[in-house]
């Protein structure tokens, strides 16, 4: 994620200040300030007093990290796997720079820079933050609209510091706690509160790991968080809104502790692909760092964008409100999305493209979501996974793949865990129905466990079972629906974020069984059919350009948009459209009876199928 060497000198003198200050009783005063420009300026453009609430938690919001330490001996690292393109600022002290990038990610469509901040000791960490805003202030007297400024609070300030001074990682001492919150105040005493990102009024904070890359980890306990809140709101005359970081509950849970803050997100998605924690779901376009010393040489490949157009079209279909892009500019580990000299601006308008259509989904319910398990693909519905082996193991049987869930020690079951998107999220208690694909082999049963309203039920309604189903060995793929009548779904499954769960029960001493597709359905009479983001409207064909349309009848919608097919191994694309495309195909007649929404597939010639 970092150059720790941009860090390591600076931090230490930082933590021997902060040891001495802590020991003689005294208050932390911030660190070489004095070699830069002076505490921000009143704000012109965003007036004193002018403190806008922000969107609500439950809004649309698109954020990315942006790294702003870079300058002119940036380009002498051998390490930097991508550069700035030629001819640009590339400084973190110059505002021009800082103003490129925010015009940039506002063209790009992002709402909330995530300044990913080293605390005051560096220079470049605390003066970046005045230049960054003397940008910002600038595009908003020219009456533009850039992104609003988060903060994302990298807990790498204190790598290769806690071996040497472990008593700075102890978050359970009022010392250790008051250095941390400190660090993060300081933030949003540099940035004026008119510039800060906000959530339903309150000032945004992303807390990376609570470990480091050099092997060190902070020491918390139950109450850290709400202490940390405490001492914030303090400093800060309100109560922050806390987004930590999803390694910090594995911590958690390894000590059995619980953590509570507003929201958590994921980091890895450049690399893994696309992850969702919470609210939140990120995605990146690849990721290398061969060339960085003492590192292990990780590598995904970009391949030409494909990967990231398959990654942003999921995490858009997601239906989840906020989308994280890792990252907008971190060039070491290259992956960059903003502009570079070696892949320009592609990436820039790939995410637009998406982001618009992100947008315009955002204004529309959805009737299905589904799952498939063998193939690790999600439409709509959330697939509860942060541990790997909550994804089981994919089977191919039966003339497709499905997967086995992993068998839990405890009490001998496998779970797939899940969560309805507010997209596909019913308005108040209604019934929704489920349909499981299973191989029927073998012996056992499967049932779900879902957060209903029947005080009486296990954990007061939260595991809810239905009736089991028992297997009756066909050797085939069958499919059972359950319907689930009353349906809370209050996400009191999965530590907070589920909503049902399949609970497979196999026959003792036999492996679990295995699983297809899994498709959420809710009041199907009166929502379309969304499962492919694309219409033609919006990825139209050019001048000479022409189609192949399979048309594939599937259930009447009112919109369009059908099915997202599998991974596409050749030069087919899936798109959406409705049945007048079949006029701007082949320049004949619309499709006049009566007929479904139809699946239209991307291919070189015109030529129309019936399926």
């Amino acid at each position: 994620m970092v150059r720790l060497s941009r860090i390591v000198a600076p931090a230490r003198g930082l933590c021997l200040l902060l040891l001495a200050f802590v020991a003689s009783g005294a208050v932390f005063p911030s660190v070489d300030r004095a070699a830069a420009s002076s505490v921000a300026a009143p704000s012109l453009a965003c007036r004193s007093g002018q403190q806008p609430a922000g969107p609500r938690a439950e809004d649309q919001l698109v954020l990315t990290y942006l790294y702003y330490w870079y300058d002119a001996l940036s380009l002498d690292d051998p390490g930097l796997t991508l550069h700035p393109p030629s001819g640009t600022p590339f400084d973190w002290a110059d505002p021009n720079w800082h103003r490129q990038q925010l015009a940039d990610m506002t063209e790009a469509g992002v709402d909330v820079a995530l300044a990913v901040y080293w605390g005051d000791g560096p220079t470049w960490s605390i003066h970046g933050l005045d230049a960054l805003v003397a940008a910002r202030e600038s595009l908003l007297i020219s009456g533009q609209r850039p992104p609003t400024l988060g903060l994302f609070f990298d807990s790498n300030l204190y790598a290769n510091l806690l071996a040497d001074f472990p008593a700075l990682g102890d978050l359970t001492s009022d010392a250790g706690l008051d250095i941390f919150a400190g660090q993060i105040a300081s933030f949003f005493e540099r940035v004026p509160p008119c510039h800060w990102a906000r959530i339903d009024g309150r000032p945004l904070i992303f807390l990376w790991r609570p470990d480091t890359e050099d092997g060190g980890v902070l020491r918390f306990e139950p109450s850290t968080l709400e202490a940390l809140y405490a001492r914030l709101e303090r400093r800060l005359g309100m109560r922050p809104y806390i987004v930590r970081e999803r390694t910090w509950d594995s911590y958690a849970r390894a000590e059995n502790l619980v953590l509570e803050t507003e929201d958590m997100f994921a980091w890895g998605a450049a690399l893994q692909g696309p992850l969702f924690a919470g609210r939140t779901a990120a995605v990146g376009p690849g990721y290398d760092d061969r060339l960085l010393v003492d590192r292990p040489g990780y590598v995904r490949d970009r391949d030409g964008g494909q990967g990231y157009a398959r990654d942003l079209r999921e995490v858009v279909l997601s239906g989840v409100p906020w989308l994280l892009l890792e990252t907008w500019n971190e060039l070491w580990e290259a992956t960059a999305i903003g502009e570079t000299a070696q892949y320009g601006r592609a990436y820039l308008s790939l995410t637009r493209e998406y982001l618009e259509v992100f947008r315009r989904l955002g204004q529309h319910r959805v009737r299905d979501g589904w799952v498939d398990l063998g193939h690790a693909r999600v439409n709509y519905l959330a697939w509860l996974t942060e541990a790997p082996e909550e994804r089981g193991t994919p089977v191919f049987v039966g003339g497709r793949i499905g997967a086995r869930p992993h068998v839990e020690p405890e009490d001998g079951a496998g779970y797939f865990q899940f969560a309805l998107p507010p997209r596909l999220r019913p308005d108040g208690s209604v019934s929704i129905a489920v349909r499981v694909e299973y191989f029927d082999d073998g012996d056992g049963s499967f049932l779900l466990e879902y957060d209903g309203e029947d005080e009486d039920a296990p954990g007061k309604g939260a595991f809810t079972p239905t009736a089991a189903v028992t297997l009756e060995g066909t050797a085939s793929w069958r499919t059972h629906e359950f319907i689930l009548p009353s349906a809370g779904l209050r996400r009191r499954q999965y530590g907070g974020y589920g909503d049902f769960r399949i609970q497979d029960l196999p026959t003792e001493g036999e492996p679990p069984h295995i699983f297809g597709r899994v498709v959420v359905s809710v009041a199907p009479s009166d929502r379309p059919i969304l499962l492919g983001p694309e219409d033609l409207s919006a990825l139209g064909p050019r001048s000479g350009h022409f189609f192949e349309l399979h048309w594939r009848g599937v259930t009447a919608a009112a919109a369009y948009a059908v099915e997202l097919l599998p991974p596409d191994t050749g030069e087919r694309t899936p798109h959406a459209f409705t049945t007048l495309e079949r006029q701007r195909c082949q320049g004949g007649p619309a499709w006049t009876e009566h007929s479904p929404t139809r699946a239209l597939t991307a291919e070189t010639r015109c030529l129309l199928e019936h399926v």
